[in-house]
């Protein structure tokens, strides 16, 4: 069966992100665009490059018990990876809605990231989706992660996450301190990541 695109979900510069079927299963397609100004088999490499290391942090995070799409599919020649639909909406959302998303647990998976020097890049309360019904959580879109992550890397992660909070809650600090509670079961050196968040706010302060 052949790979159907039914609906764009996002372009962005360096993807487009569809919804589509394969093999009768709904799936997310992710592929990278090919960028113009940079040369052909540059660009090739490169594509092909991120793809590889987004479904390579994608199969580390689930081996660790993160809930992350299952990869269906990873094409390097057409630099696209096939995954799992998952039913849920953003964390974003969820919160707007008054929905219960469990924090605690969300900061216990991103504390077993950490714990095994992985870290997301981009961890806002948009690439995390919740299933109400099923209770169950799913995060998104390791494009801009690392392995082998610094501290600080670390800390980047939580800042973000506290800062998507805050443009979508009256009470942010609340919810990220559930955050931090089940971050701090997981994560060993917690106290190390949670310094570097003042730090990095502090930088923030004085430019």
């Amino acid at each position: 069966m052949e790979l159907e695109w039914n609906e764009v979900i996002t372009k962005g510069a360096e993807a487009e992100v569809w919804k589509g079927r394969w093999k009768e299963r709904d799936v997310i397609i992710k592929k990278r665009v090919k960028k113009g100004y940079r040369h052909p088999r540059l660009d090739n490499m490169i594509r092909k490059t991120r793809v590889r290391k987004e479904a390579k942090l994608l199969t580390e995070a689930r081996s660790l018990g993160v809930p992350v799409p299952v990869i269906y599919d990873l094409d390097e020649v057409k630099t696209l990876l096939i995954i799992k639909y998952f039913e849920g909406e953003r964390v974003m959302d969820c919160i707007e809605e008054g929905i219960d998303v469990d924090l605690e647990k969300v900061g216990e998976y991103i504390g077993k990231l950490h714990e095994e020097g992985i870290t997301h890049g981009d961890l806002t309360t948009s690439n995390i989706l919740f299933d109400e019904k099923k209770r169950k959580h799913c995060f998104i879109d390791f494009s801009l992660g690392e392995e082998e992550s610094s501290k600080e890397l670390m800390a980047v992660d939580l800042h973000l996450l506290r800062q998507a909070l805050v443009s979508v809650h009256d009470d942010p600090l609340e919810l990220f301190s559930e955050t931090v509670e089940g971050y701090k079961n997981c994560c060993s050196f917690h106290n190390e990541v949670l310094d570097w968040i003042e730090k990095i706010e502090e930088r923030g302060r004085y430019r």
